[in-house]
């Protein structure tokens, strides 16, 4: 698949996640709060930045686990050749997509829902395209708790869609170098 066709499917994607999310709160009369701009954007910039040092030791410095091989394989096998030679600027989207439809959908509908348990579980499952991906989804699952206890911590989904979609757009930035160094 071109790397054109990747960034449009993945933007599309979550645009349609966005739009269910919205109608979901709608009909859920959920009284979403986004938070406090000043304070959230520095907060989830913060906790982008924890993330994706978690992801780079994960990745390059712990020894070898169930877990850890797994992500290692995930990255290597379908990450890389999907995300390798996406642009820039398709990367930069396709982070700001994730971060607002994966976030409100799962941090702001889900969660106040089901919980923040049932909601990071779900959030992990959903990464997961079958079995050679469960350490993936395990990851992920612990990715939606952190997300899920800044949405707790401060009282809106603005903190979480930071740090989601910088996460996403330093991982796939990360990808992109690392596909270039190869």
């Amino acid at each position: 698949m071109s790397s054109r066709r990747v960034a449009i499917l993945a933007i599309a994607t979550q645009s349609l996640l966005m739009v269910v999310a919205w109608i979901a709160s709608e009909a859920l009369a959920l009284n979403t709060s986004w938070g406090d701009p000043g304070r959230d954007i520095v907060i989830g910039l913060l906790a982008a930045l924890g993330l994706a040092a978690i992801n780079y030791i994960l990745l390059e410095r712990l020894p070898a686990n169930w877990v850890v091989d797994g992500v290692r394989a995930v990255y290597r096998e379908l990450l890389v050749p999907l995300f390798a030679r996406v642009s820039r600027p398709g990367i930069v989207l396709i982070g700001i997509a994730a971060g607002i439809g994966e976030e409100w959908f799962f941090r702001g509908v889900l969660q106040p829902t089901l919980g923040l348990v049932p909601a990071s579980i779900l959030f992990g499952l959903a990464h997961v395209g079958g079995s050679r991906m469960l350490a993936f989804g395990v990851w992920a699952t612990a990715m939606g708790f952190a997300l899920g206890a800044l949405a707790i911590a401060t009282g809106g989904l603005l903190a979480p869609i930071v740090a989601h979609g910088v996460y996403d757009i330093v991982a796939l930035e990360y990808i992109r170098r690392g596909a270039q160094q190869e």
